[in-house]
């Protein structure tokens, strides 16, 4: 065994710390959102009486496409699974079937993406109305299978140039991801369940519905608290570490990016009257710290420091 896989092998959760960049991030991250769910505790109707806007076009976009994060982090987890197995040194046929089994389950959030959507992104390119237009199903049906042979090339061609322990490294990843997913559904979607707040366009003009966010109602078919499509928004900050450890740039690039459409998808719920300032805070709170637990279990950083040798990223295994 060569020093380089001792070296790897070595490397264990209780050797891994969070960086020095990460803390700054953390604290600051911590301090605004603690801050602004403080404020919240005390003006939530203030703030959606003064703000809130049913036509605002920025809140009808992500109304409907700020909730496909955990499609899109989903679809992801399972093509690098798929042809992480395609490359494996496993025989033939169950490289096959693993390879198949999990471009089906990719296409399959694919599909569930497109549904009802296909139609309304067909009627606001043809005339602005997103309502005019039938759900034409084979269309839909043609592009969902395009698109996937399309982003499966992508995939295979992005997991055939990674190195063994990349392979390893991701593959681990798209694991953690798809368990993320299925934590954070399973709290946010217990809470909205058993909270029963009603949403600020749900008011009558006096608000005598409104009940501050610890105040829960028990399940009464209203799901404010908290944010469905705010925890969407913070599910993707994931994505980063779906790609190889020493792609430094593209994980700071991504990370940035995904951080500032959680942001926007957030204060967009608010501006649209669709949630309170606390029920989108409180959801930023909840699935950004499930997604730092799960990159201290996995052991990476949101972004790779350089190495002492001046390379960038680290190797994990």
């Amino acid at each position: 065994m060569t020093m380089t896989r001792v070296q790897h092998f070595n490397h264990s959760p209780k050797s891994f710390e969070t960086s020095s960049a990460e803390r700054i991030g953390l604290l600051i991250f911590y301090l605004l959102a603690l801050s602004l769910f403080l404020f919240a505790s005390f003006f939530d109707r203030q703030v959606s009486q003064a703000v809130m806007d049913r036509s605002s076009v920025v809140g009808a976009f992500f109304q409907k496409y700020g909730i496909f994060g955990p499609n899109i982090l989903l679809f992801s987890a399972f093509q690098i699974i798929a042809w992480v197995s395609f490359f494996s040194n496993y025989r033939l046929l169950q490289r096959f079937l693993l390879t198949s089994l999990f471009i089906l389950l990719a296409t399959n959030q694919l599909f569930f993406s497109l549904k009802g959507y296909f139609a309304y992104t067909l009627a606001r390119l043809l005339n602005g109305q997103g309502h005019s237009v039938a759900d034409p199903v084979l269309g839909q049906w043609l592009l969902g299978i395009a698109l996937s042979a399309v982003l499966s090339i992508v995939f295979y061609f992005y997991i055939a140039q990674q190195s063994d322990s990349e392979r390893r490294y991701l593959l681990k990843a798209a694991m953690f991801g798809i368990a993320l997913v299925f934590v954070v559904s399973l709290v946010i979607g217990d809470l909205k369940l058993h909270w029963g707040r009603y949403r600020p366009f749900q008011m009558d003009a006096a608000m005598r519905q409104f009940t501050p966010w610890y105040h829960p109602n028990g399940s009464n078919g209203h799901y404010s608290f908290p944010s469905g499509h705010s925890t969407s928004g913070w599910l993707m900050v994931y994505l980063p570490f779906l790609l190889p450890r020493s792609w430094r740039r593209q994980q700071q690039f991504l990370l940035m990016m995904t951080v500032a459409l959680a942001i926007t998808i957030a204060l967009s719920r608010v501006r649209y009257g669709a949630h309170w300032l606390s029920d989108v805070t409180a959801a930023s709170l909840i699935v950004f710290s499930m997604v730092f637990l799960f990159s201290r279990l996995l052991g990476a950083h949101f972004v790779e420091a350089k190495t002492a040798k001046g390379q960038e990223g680290s190797k994990f295994f």
